[in-house]
């Protein structure tokens, strides 16, 4: 059973799930948040970062976890997992130990533009769509390059708006996340990633794709099941009445919404210029 927080065999509560704001409430249900593209993003990371047992990755934004969970588990990778959010890091680590990756994977509760990791950490440090929600790309960007070694990858995938959503379904989205929605264009990911050391290295991109109304409204009743299992069926009816209204929201405004996977190569201070990368 879900628990509150330092209150044990307290079971969950109708009123609580209404109250929560949508991250606690993702925390508390330990959705697996994938990236941008899903699975296939996964593996073309996978691919295109080389990852492999003898390299170590940092996960910048790692929300509950899923792509750094994923990754260790395909490629054998020893990973650190960040998020500036204490309960994405506590669904995190649950979910870790209960996929028995403890032994390659790790999260920690820190600020992607501001990390304690000393110069050079990582041999490829990577995200999937979290970057987007942080307040101070060009800062983040910065610190992910100072972490990661001479001639590493730096990889993000990225949602991207193909069409101007209405107004009004990106005020229904802000209301959902409790943060203003970004709203960039393709371009934009290629300006915040303009750096002095770092080399574009690969790019791929593909429409986002929405689903029907049916596939939402079993979605969010398998996870009410999955997730919320001892819950009182008052909290469970509220939950899934939440989760169809959020997903609805969301599956709007993925019908204007494309993806880019970038990677780029992270050079030293005075290695030999390139014209044609």
């Amino acid at each position: 059973m879900l628990m509150r927080k330092n209150c044990s065999m307290t079971p969950v509560t109708a009123e609580e799930v209404r109250s929560w704001p949508y991250v606690k409430l993702l925390a508390m249900l330990g959705e697996s948040n994938l990236p941008p593209g899903g699975l296939d993003t996964v593996r073309r990371l996978i691919l295109d970062c080389h990852l492999g047992s003898d390299v170590s990755v940092l996960h910048a934004g790692c929300n509950a976890g899923f792509l750094s969970r994923e990754i260790a588990r395909r490629s054998g990778c020893n990973i650190i997992g960040i998020d500036i959010s204490a309960d994405m890091v506590e669904a995190a680590r649950r979910r870790m130990v209960v996929e028995e990756l403890d032994d390659i994977l790790s999260y920690e509760c820190q600020d992607m533009r501001s990390m304690s990791f000393v110069d050079n950490s990582f041999d490829v440090v990577l995200s999937g769509g979290a970057l987007a929600f942080v307040d101070g790309h060009t800062r983040a960007i910065q610190e992910w390059v100072r972490v990661t070694r001479p001639y590493g990858l730096l990889a993000d995938a990225e949602f991207y708006y193909h069409t101007q959503p209405p107004k009004s379904l990106l005020q229904k989205v802000s209301e959902v996340i409790e943060v203003e929605v970004p709203c960039y264009p393709r371009s934009y990911w290629f300006k915040v990633f303009e750096h002095e050391l770092l080399q574009p290295y690969c790019v791929f991109d593909a429409e986002a794709g929405a689903r029907s109304t049916t596939e939402i409204k079993e979605y969010c009743q398998r996870m009410a099941d999955y997730a919320a299992t001892d819950w009182t069926d008052s909290a469970k009816e509220v939950l899934i009445e939440r989760l169809v209204d959020i997903f609805h929201v969301f599956n709007e405004n993925m019908k204007y919404l494309s993806y880019s996977i970038l990677v780029f190569r992270r050079v030293n201070t005075g290695d030999e210029p390139s014209l044609y990368t």
